[in-house]
């Protein structure tokens, strides 16, 4: 948290703890006539300047928007879905759910639509004008223990809009009430109408941002997408970006000739000409000539699914190896393995972690510097962090994957972890679960292949001689040698390290270690 933040979080705390100061030199008489004789007053703020200090200290990026906009209108259509399971006809006519953006280059403005609850007049004016008063948590008390995850609960999201936005319309339209449009530009105001355009929406929202000049970025096609597969690619509903792309088409032209031919033919209607079908067809015909045309189509961004979720039992290795190459943004090569696993007790969440098949280039480039890793928190498949410190030991930075949970506490910006507590605790499980992957790779004993084989079908093994079982056994022990050498080759280094710097698993991680056989003699037998 830097001193903006603290400087903010101090000055919330003060207006709106209620904390009463009492002077502790009075008597008791003394007090008593305090309390009675005293006044209580709010505290007053300047409304555009409070706005102004809760979005720029909240945020630290502008395309913060997006994100939180995406959330708002999923957790939209989560209120809808849910209420329909009791109510199907809530839906109406309009039963797709999804979400819709589209940019403007011309005036330079950024539309999201939902086909969500929407809002009505009272709910625009109490949810978006009052800061830090969430519907979301309004949702969630109202329904008293219904099984529904929603991530929008601080109320202060919304205003991360005026980020990049000089100026917000909300067009609202809800079941129990007509469209309405909540506008403001940050100021001290903002204004409710009832839309004049009608019933445009059927149900739903959507929220325009009218661009800041330093912000115009975000008008551009490309830029918008990048943000969604950043932050949003894996939101339960479809989210549809609208593009623009020129097709070639082929349309008739007439002649000149032909031109002046068809004039003379309605001017002079008494002369009569009779011609044959030949030159008949021939002035029929008409060239014609390529043009460019802009159209414009919906086209689905986050097509990939958040496989992590599913039960382990439901996904293939080729789904794994897929999903790596969309992680990693790699497509030519697959990882050297995985692991998925759920984590309860303390904290609950479910990871996915891929081992690469090679190092990157650079790892020991600034190995002690700021650490980071290539790890992403999402709560409710909404990406929450990219730049983890400290949640794994250095020696792991190489490790890809993803960690989600439905309770982690964030920050009022969902930006980051509140309690370190936390992260020790998913960092420990984490890390037992990696080695747990090393020592699978590492083993290849007798006893080993016997475990594995357990639930493998032996119909073929029976047909064979004792010693073709043998020599498939040897070459599957010397497969697995050979993989784990590799393995060693690229990451050796780094168990090494751990063994040095991981006290509390230094065991574990010298069982992972490989020597030439010279020095393994040298110490197996010498040194004892």
């Amino acid at each position: 948290m830097n001193s903006k933040q603290k400087a903010f979080a101090l000055l919330l705390l003060f207006m709106l703890s209620g904390v009463q100061v009492m002077t502790q030199d009075l008597t008791d008489e003394q007090r008593k006539l305090l309390e009675q004789s005293q006044e209580t007053h709010e505290f007053q703020a300047e409304t555009g300047r409070l706005m102004d200090i809760l979005i720029n200290s909240l945020y630290t990026q502008k395309e913060i928007f997006l994100r939180e906009l995406i959330s708002n209108a999923a957790d939209a259509l989560d209120k809808i879905r849910f209420l329909s399971v009791k109510n199907p006809e809530i839906l109406g006519d309009k039963t797709e759910l999804a979400i819709r953006i589209e940019i403007n280059t011309e005036e330079k403005s950024v539309s999201v639509t939902d086909s969500g609850i929407g809002m009505t007049k009272n709910d625009l004016i109490s949810n978006l004008g009052t800061i830090a008063k969430s519907g979301t948590t309004q949702f969630i008390e109202a329904i008293k223990g219904g099984n529904v995850n929603l991530i929008g609960q601080f109320g202060v999201g919304f205003y991360s809009c005026f980020l990049a936005g000089q100026k917000v319309t909300v067009a609202s339209k809800n079941g129990d009430d007509d469209q309405y449009i909540w506008e403001s530009q940050a100021a001290h105001s903002f204004a409710v109408s009832k839309d004049p355009r009608g019933n445009t929406l059927g149900r739903g929202t959507q929220v325009t941002i009218h661009l800041k000049q330093d912000a115009v970025e975000f008008a551009e096609e490309s830029t918008i997408r990048e943000l969604i597969k950043k932050y949003s690619e894996f939101i339960n509903f479809p989210i549809y970006l609208k593009v623009t792309r020129e097709v070639s088409k082929q349309v008739e032209e007439e002649s000149e000739q032909q031109d002046q031919q068809d004039q003379q033919d309605q001017t002079d209607d008494d002369e009569v000409k009779v011609k044959d079908d030949d030159d008949d067809a021939d002035t029929k015909k008409k060239a014609t000539k390529t043009v460019k045309e802009k159209v414009s189509e919906w086209v689905q961004v986050n097509e990939n699914k958040a496989i992590w979720l599913r039960p382990k039992e439901e996904i293939s290795d080729d789904d794994y190896k897929k999903f790596y190459k969309v992680l990693s943004k790699n497509s030519g090569e697959d990882p050297f393995n995985w692991v998925h696993f759920k984590a309860e007790g303390e904290v609950e969440f479910t990871s996915l972690i891929y081992v690469p098949k090679r190092a990157p280039s650079d790892m020991f480039d600034n190995y002690y510097g700021k650490q980071t890793t290539n790890l992403k928190l999402y709560v409710r498949r909404v990406l929450i962090s990219e730049e983890f410190e400290d949640i794994l030991p250095r020696y792991l930075s190489f490790v890809k994957g993803v960690i989600d949970s439905d309770e982690l506490p964030l920050n009022v910006n969902r930006e980051t972890l509140q309690q370190l507590k936390m992260l020790k605790v998913i960092s420990r499980k984490i890390v037992k679960k990696i080695l747990e992957l090393f020592q699978d790779a590492a083993s290849y004993d007798d006893e080993d292949e016997e475990d594995t084989e357990e639930g493998e079908e032996d119909d073929n093994m029976a047909e064979t001689t004792p010693e073709e079982q043998q020599r498939l056994k040897d070459e599957k022990r010397k497969k697995k040698i050979d993989e784990y050498n590799e393995f060693w080759k690229e990451y050796g280094k780094n168990i090494k390290l751990g063994v040095i710097e991981d006290s509390s698993n230094r065991q574990k991680l010298a069982e992972l270690t490989r020597y030439h056989y010279y020095l393994y003699y040298y110490l197996k037998y010498v040194m004892q």
